[in-house]
């Protein structure tokens, strides 16, 4: 769904103004209460347009409101890859940047193409010079990269520095006015409410209507390998933009707009306060010379020709500040870690950030703004500086204050890539190591052990050790987080060990609640409950470890505190962190290592990052070009699409006696050829089809199935509310291990969870239906361990239980780590995806 912005705009469009308010379950019914209210059957979700817009309120059936955000691309004309005199021209430029080659293999290739091809008349580049004026004639395409120099005085000198930035607005202009991306901008404000049959559970989607709002995010990078080389990056999305392109690297998603320069160490003056000012004056005049063309229009809007050939009067504003706390504090301007208030945000006291259900007075921009007025105002220094140490302020103009409508602070948002990672790696971790390390080298292999025997599945990482290995990629150490509950519950099994376990299950509910991409007023509510669940867990833990003497108060644990907040007034955490910017990262590095001589390597790294730009904005116009119409799509090779399934591998037709033969030791296949004929006959009959001839079905023992191993389950995702899908496996050696997953049915009871057993499809009157006999799991009494601990305990019927079902009942897939102590049990690893984690909350909502 759409990153939406909600503004006020009653007054008049001179001055618009900022309404981040929450919104509550009924304010739907408030607002409106004459609007009819729609039958549940037809109508889910209601659009509510600001009054400015003259839009009456829509409303719309889920999938035509998710439909609503889908966007169609034009080509803007027949020859993208002009200048370059051909398309094969292009596409080979394209992939020397892309493979990032350097001149010799470049000169290397071309020669080579040049000596073979039927149609070599299409590629007329002649050597890697040429190549690089093509790329200079193409550089238009895309907004350029500006060089500027600052001057910074520092112990009466000035200190020089080169800065390397897109003009923001020109960059901005260039995707408003483009054609293409018309329909992915979000220009009227709305708020959204999904009928729940009682209430209209409003969005909490921040406002946008002629709004141009900005996110921005910044951060150094290490090239070299003792990282005495640096980049510092920042990379800008209009947060007007559609969520699937804003937060994507293609055009019109985000991109790299600006080099901050980076002021190397200095031992002698490191870590002294006029130092660390002096770094920090540097930072915002540098952002000053990315920002400078945007203060204008900030300040009286902007009348703009958009792609969709419509006058709109823009009004640019900073939204969205992506960083890290150290960047945060560069940001922000405030003095860090070792502050009396070290939050960006709020004035929570050092010694209180670990106290989650206290909340702190909010700094604003304009109360910073005027604390550094009063103190220069000051006659001396030392009262300057204790005013704004009491503050944690410094004494240095914050570049932000020059935007209209746009507040550092407010700005600022919570991260979850380094809260979450950070927390989990350095601290519970770490004290899970500590605590089964303690109990000696069986503890240590018993853990290992247990995580390689965990079931492996799609989309998550499997370890076969994990308790001395270090592991610095994030979404691993998030995977190790997820399963450790189920691999260690029978190791830390004293009190301070399920203490500790009880806190790691609330920082996985928590994360579960923050990495939401569509949230309700009720998904919020239960997160701010989970929140506090979280801070008495976490104190609780941390008590008799080596951990008990260190101070708990650090910026991580207290950031949780504005997370829900953030969401309320900027939506979903994916809007506002940092990790979808992190990965651009990755191809600067590359370019450094292959492209450049590591001499000057800023200017060397800007010309490769603006080709490639260059080089997408190209390709994307050729892929329209390409992109055969439905008549000309190709049938899917791989899977069978079968309504909410889609079977793969399958094997060669089996006879019933060949079935019963080969697993006569296995009770769940006894009188299978019997038991599957009384089921088909009903299932039949139940979904309306004739039986042959009016009969009850038989089988011969010649009569054959077709067995497949793969099932991909296709459903609504509770937690984004897009389709989404399940890789199901029942495989006897998949990558030489056994397979055989879980799954949610539905049935006429209910839902009922099941292990695959065997799939198979069989043809009846020419028409093939896939079924599957499947292992029913019961739910178990709730004992004292699984509620601590909030598992969800399944128990395996005996195998001469086995039933068989239509695999159309497969609601999705389910991941069951089993309970190591107890054969035949298993627990549902509900924190997997949120999908699974919200339908649980559903189906037993007396656990949480």
């Amino acid at each position: 769904m759409p990153y939406l912005i909600r503004t006020d705009l009653d007054s008049p469009p001179g001055s618009p103004r900022l309404n981040l308010r929450e919104h509550s379950e009924d304010e739907a019914e408030r607002e409106n209460p004459n609007l009819p209210r729609p039958s549940k059957a037809s109508v889910e979700i209601k659009r509510v347009f600001h009054p400015h817009s003259k839009r009456p309120p829509i409303f719309q059936s889920f999938p035509d409101y998710v439909a609503s955000d889908i966007s169609v691309h034009a080509p803007v004309n027949s020859t993208p890859w002009k200048p370059f005199r051909t398309r094969l021209d292009f596409e080979v430029a394209e992939f020397c940047e892309l493979a990032m080659l350097n001149t010799e293999m470049t000169e290397t290739l071309i020669t080579l193409i040049r000596r073979c091809g039927n149609n070599i008349k299409n590629f007329t580049i002649a050597n890697h010079s040429e190549l690089d004026k093509l790329w200079g004639l193409a550089s238009h395409k895309c907004t350029e990269f500006v060089e500027d120099t600052i001057a910074v005085p520092y112990k009466e000198e000035n200190r020089t520095y080169k800065t390397y930035t897109r003009p923001i607005w020109d960059w901005v202009l260039s995707l408003v006015q483009d054609p293409r991306l018309a329909s992915c901008f979000v220009w009227d404000a709305e708020k959204a409410y999904r009928y729940n049959g009682d209430t209209y559970s409003a969005l909490p989607n921040h406002p946008d209507a002629k709004v141009l709002g900005l996110i921005i995010y910044a951060d150094k990078s290490k090239l070299s390998t003792f990282g005495t080389e640096k980049a510092y990056a920042v990379v800008a999305r209009v947060a007007n933009i559609l969520v699937p392109i804003r937060n994507s690297t293609q055009f019109g998603g985000g991109q790299v707009v600006g080099h901050q320069p980076v002021v190397k160490d200095d031992t002698q003056e490191n870590n002294k306060p006029g130092f660390s000012n002096f770094k920090n004056v540097v930072w915002h005049a540098a952002f000053w010379k990315l920002l400078e063309s945007l203060v204008h229009h900030s300040k009286v809007g902007s009348w703009t020709q958009c792609g969709d050939d419509l006058r709109r009067w823009l009004w640019p504003m900073i939204l969205i500040l992506a960083s890290d706390y150290e960047e945060a504090c560069v940001m922000a301007l405030i003095r860090g870690l070792n502050a009396l208030y070290p939050c960006p945000i709020c004035f929570v006291p050092w010694n209180e950030q670990s106290d989650l259900s206290t909340e702190h007075p909010k700094r604003t921009g304009q109360e910073s703004e005027i604390i550094l007025e009063k103190a220069r105002a000051f006659r001396t220094a030392a009262e300057r500086e204790q005013l704004l140490k009491d503050n944690s302020l410094r004494d240095v103009e914050n570049v932000f204050w020059k935007i209209n409508n746009t507040d550092p602070h407010a700005a600022c948002c919570f991260d979850r890539l380094h809260a979450y990672g950070g927390l989990w790696t350095d601290h519970l971790f770490a004290q899970i190591k500590l605590r089964v390390t303690e109990k000696g080298r069986n503890a240590i292999a018993k853990i290992d052990k247990q995580m390689s025997s965990m079931p492996r599945w799609r989309g998550l990482n499997h370890f076969d050790a994990v308790m001395n290995i270090t592991f610095n990629d994030g979404s691993k150490n998030e995977d190790i987080a997820k399963m450790m509950l189920f691999a260690a519950h029978n190791v830390l099994v004293d009190v301070p060990g399920v203490q500790l376990l009880q806190c790691v299950r609330s920082f996985l509910e928590l994360n579960m609640y923050v990495s939401l991409e569509v949230h309700t007023s009720k998904t919020i509510a239960a997160g701010e409950r989970e929140l506090l669940i979280f801070d008495d867990k976490y104190i609780e833990a941390c008590k008799g470890t080596e951990y008990g003497d260190k101070s708990w108060n650090f910026p991580k644990m207290h950031s949780h505190q504005h997370v829900f907040d953030d969401i309320k007034n900027k939506g979903a955490t994916r809007n506002f962190g940092t990790k979808i910017s992190e990965s651009m990262h990755g191809p600067i590095r590359k370019t450094y290592h292959r492209l450049t001589n590591f001499k000057n390597v800023t200017p060397q790294l800007i010309k490769h990052d603006h080709r490639r730009a260059v080089g997408l904005f190209i390709r994307e116009q050729l892929e329209v070009l390409d992109a055969p119409g439905d008549s000309e799509c190709p049938p899917d090779q791989e899977t069978e699409i079968l309504s909410n399934i889609s079977i793969g591998s399958k094997l060669k037709p089996i006879t019933f006696s060949v079935i019963e033969d080969t697993n006569s030791g296995d009770a769940a296949f006894a009188r299978f050829r019997v038991g599957f004929a009384d089921f088909l006959s009903d299932f039949l009959q139940a979904y309306g089809y004739n039986l042959p001839d009016g009969k009850r079905i038989r089988f011969e023992q010649n009569d054959t199935l077709v067995p497949f191993q793969f099932l991909k389950v296709h459903y609504e995702h509770l937690g984004n509310w897009t389709s989404s899908a399940d890789y199901l496996r029942c495989n006897p050696s998949f990558h030489g291990h056994p397979r055989y997953d879980g799954a949610l049915v539905k049935t006429t009871d209910g839902h009922i969870f099941v292990q695959l057993i065997y799939m198979f499809s069989c043809t009846v009157e020419k028409k093939s239906h896939p079924f599957g006999l499947v292992l029913p799991l019961d739910t178990r009494a709730i004992g004292r361990k699984d509620r601590l601990l909030r598992f969800h305990r399944l128990h395996a019927k005996p195998r001469k239980n086995a039933e068989f079902i239509s695999a159309h009942s497969i609601i999705r897939g389910v991941l069951l780590a089993p309970d190591f102590d107890n054969y035949g049990e298993f627990l549902i690893v509900d924190i997997v995806d949120t999908d699974i984690s919200l339908r649980l909350k559903d189906m037993y909502p007396d656990r949480y």
